[in-house]
């Protein structure tokens, strides 16, 4: 048939970018999650270090005011992990019960799960859409969600719909074939001619690409903050531990190394502090 060969070989391309683009996409959403825990690793180890430090006696003002500066912003990361695992249930319900509103509900609300968007959430940031998304129905349900997942309402200085649709697609993309089924098994594929397939799978290709390179780019984002958590998660969770090991609760008490110890500790637990508010944007 006339360009037969060439349909064939623009449905393999279009493919194999599906195929680069979802192992990219799923590795994107793995370093999500491992983000996502290594922050509550942290807020459990600063847990840790606020009861030392508050179990200390004649310590500096300094040492408290720091300490309650970590305290404020823990607190904070707390807040929003449990607003968000209650903002999830309903997203995720919203995800699977409204199929028929749209592939993009379908395909990427539902297609996280709760885990996934927890992860997505905290790495990238999300604000209140200030309805409560199992009150909404139909699109507007589906939109809500999506401007959970994409940073919250506009109104409430979130991405909203738009930001939400742009990192759902990463789940389809939305119009787009992963792994090439919906664009071999479509009805329009099917009756079209050959050449007008090949050009319509070149085109799609061309999509996942440029999108891919985009995936890669939040990628190598995640990958930077977990590098930059871990090492302090290590650092601030041996240092606590040598102090409580030493025993003295009287910070008058202290040597000068142990004292040194001690503000060592606090510097790089305000550091924790500081890292696990962080969004990638």
């Amino acid at each position: 048939m006339l360009n037969a060969g060439y349909k064939k070989e623009a449905l393999k391309k279009c493919e194999e970018a599906a195929n680069v683009y979802k192992k990219e996409y799923d590795s994107t959403v793995a370093g999500s999650n491992l983000l996502y825990h290594k922050k509550e690793e942290a807020i459990d180890i600063l847990k840790i270090v606020d009861e030392y430090v508050h179990s200390l006696s004649n310590k500096p003002k300094e040492i408290e005011k720091i300490a309650t500066e970590i305290c404020i912003r823990r607190r904070a990361v707390e807040n929003e992990i449990e607003n968000l695992k209650i903002e999830c249930k309903k997203a995720d319900n919203v995800g699977k019960g409204v199929a028929g509103a749209g592939v993009l509900a379908g395909a990427g609300v539902a297609a996280f799960g709760p885990t996934a968007a927890m992860g997505i959430a905290t790495t990238f940031g999300t604000a209140s859409t200030g309805t409560a998304i199992a009150t909404l129905s139909g699109i507007v349900q589906t939109n809500a969600a999506l401007a959970w997942l994409g940073g919250g309402a506009l109104a409430a200085g979130g991405g909203g719909m738009s930001a939400g649709t742009a990192f759902l697609a990463m789940a389809g993309p939305v119009g787009w074939a992963i792994g090439g089924t919906a664009l071999l098994g479509g009805g329009l594929m099917a009756n079209s001619k050959n050449k007008k397939v090949a050009e319509k799978a070149e085109q799609q290709a061309k999509e996942i690409k440029d999108e891919t390179y985009k995936v890669q780019g939040i990628k190598i984002m995640v990958e930077a903050e977990i590098k930059a958590i871990t090492p302090l998660n290590s650092g601030v969770s041996s240092d606590v531990k040598r102090l409580k090991r030493i025993g003295k609760k009287d910070y008058s008490c202290f040597t000068e190394e142990e004292k040194n110890y001690l503000w060592k500790l606090m510097n790089s637990a305000n550091a924790l502090s500081e890292c696990i508010g962080k969004k990638v944007s």
